[in-house]
């Protein structure tokens, strides 16, 4: 496996395993229709509006195998200035979990932040819904700072928490533990 930053091409593979984890992951928290008619294009639209017009605190980082994504981190550094940058994706295709993958991205993301100096840790949202997604953030020591009604994607009304990493040394350690004990 390899890691490299993603480039513009990368685009559609990006929307497709995106489209793809939302289908299995949000069933309940998002329409039929949405997940299985309208969830491509939206995110293919999404994807490539992120390569043509990226934030300049933009990174995004791919798992791959032999030209296959395994899976991709998105983030943007200091976002916020308490809980620092934001993890806005975190995905892996559903043939390769359980096999650190998504471990090994977050690691990178938190490297990333201890060499670039960022001044604090990390956070994301996470849908109440995605009870194995819920699972792998609190094995990893995400803390709970809240939880809101939001409707900022996809087609319904639906609740997501915040989970946060304070301290990027703290979270190698427990993720490399988590990573040597599994």
């Amino acid at each position: 496996m390899v890691f490299r930053n993603a480039v513009d091409t990368d685009a559609r593979a990006i929307a497709n395993l995106h489209a793809l984890s939302w289908q299995k992951h949000y069933r309940q928290s998002f329409s039929a229709y949405f997940l299985d008619v309208e969830v491509f294009d939206e995110r293919i639209r999404v994807w490539q509006k992120r390569f043509q017009n990226p934030k300049n605190t933009q990174h995004i980082l791919l798992a791959e195998e032999k030209d296959r994504l395994l899976g991709f981190i998105c983030s943007h550094f200091d976002e916020h200035p308490v809980y620092g940058t934001y993890l806005d994706n975190l995905h892996v295709n559903s043939q390769e979990k359980g096999k650190g993958i998504g471990t090994q991205l977050m690691c990178k993301l938190a490297e990333e932040i201890l060499l670039g100096k960022y001044s604090h840790g990390f956070y994301l949202w996470v849908l109440t819904t995605n009870k194995p997604a819920i699972s792998f953030y609190e094995r990893l020591g995400g803390k709970v700072m809240d939880t809101v009604k939001a409707d900022d994607i996809g087609d319904t009304i639906f609740y997501k928490t915040r989970y946060v990493w304070s301290n990027m040394q703290d979270f190698l350690n427990l993720a490399r533990l988590k990573t040597t004990t599994s």
